[in-house]
């Protein structure tokens, strides 16, 4: 069977624009691909941590390099929405908590945390940023983790004592709240405490649940 040769300009066009297609999306794929391992070793380089499985869950969260700041928020966001709603008070205290950290409103660390202080964030970034902190508990001096560990709950116990939600309700954190404030501080707290059987401690799949 032999073609005309208009028929095979079109289908030689055709092949070219095909395979141009293809190599577009390889390329495409290429410079995504180099783009994330680039995030994966900055984060690494940032955080001190080397767990992949940490840093590719973080960067599914939207934390990366130019927005890490806000991970130091994300136990506090977890106590705030530990009842699946955010009042007015809890929000002032997290704004209050944000500006003491150093993290400025229209910075990436501040955008990403105006996102989690609009919609309840999933449950996997308190679940990730324990991960990350059980990691970083290992390195940290003992003197340095009880600084860390008391700033941070004595953080969270604040926006627990929210005078809107304690008036509501009665007053004190709910059993959700301080499932919540009890994992930070035993996370926090290093190895030693984290080998107690779990009964004597909030076990994470509970919190997990109760975010979900």
């Amino acid at each position: 069977m032999s073609y005309t040769k208009p028929l095979i300009e079109r289908e030689r066009a055709l092949e070219e624009a095909f395979f141009h297609h293809i190599n577009e999306k390889l390329i495409e794929e290429m410079r995504a691909q180099r783009e994330h391992d680039a995030d994966v070793e900055a984060l690494a380089e940032q955080l001190d941590v080397r767990e992949a499985r940490i840093l590719e869950a973080l960067l599914a969260l939207g934390v990366r390099p130019e927005n890490v700041a806000a991970l130091v928020m994300a136990p506090l966001v977890a106590v705030a929405w530990a009842d699946r709603s955010l009042d007015n008070e809890e929000r002032a205290q997290l704004l209050h908590d944000e500006e003491e950290l150093g993290i400025r409103v229209d910075s990436p660390a501040g955008r990403l945390l105006a996102a989690w202080l609009d919609e309840r964030p999933p449950p996997q970034l308190f679940e990730t940023w324990a991960a990350y902190a059980t990691e970083l508990s290992h390195v940290l001096p003992e003197k340095e983790r009880a600084r860390l560990r008391d700033d941070v709950v004595a953080r969270t116990k604040r926006i627990c004592g929210a005078l809107e939600k304690t008036f509501l309700r009665g007053g004190g954190p709910n059993a959700d709240e301080r499932a919540v404030v009890e994992r930070i501080e035993t996370v926090l707290s290093g190895p030693e405490i984290r080998k107690r059987p779990a009964r004597q401690r909030g076990g994470l799949d509970d919190i997990l649940s109760s975010l979900t």
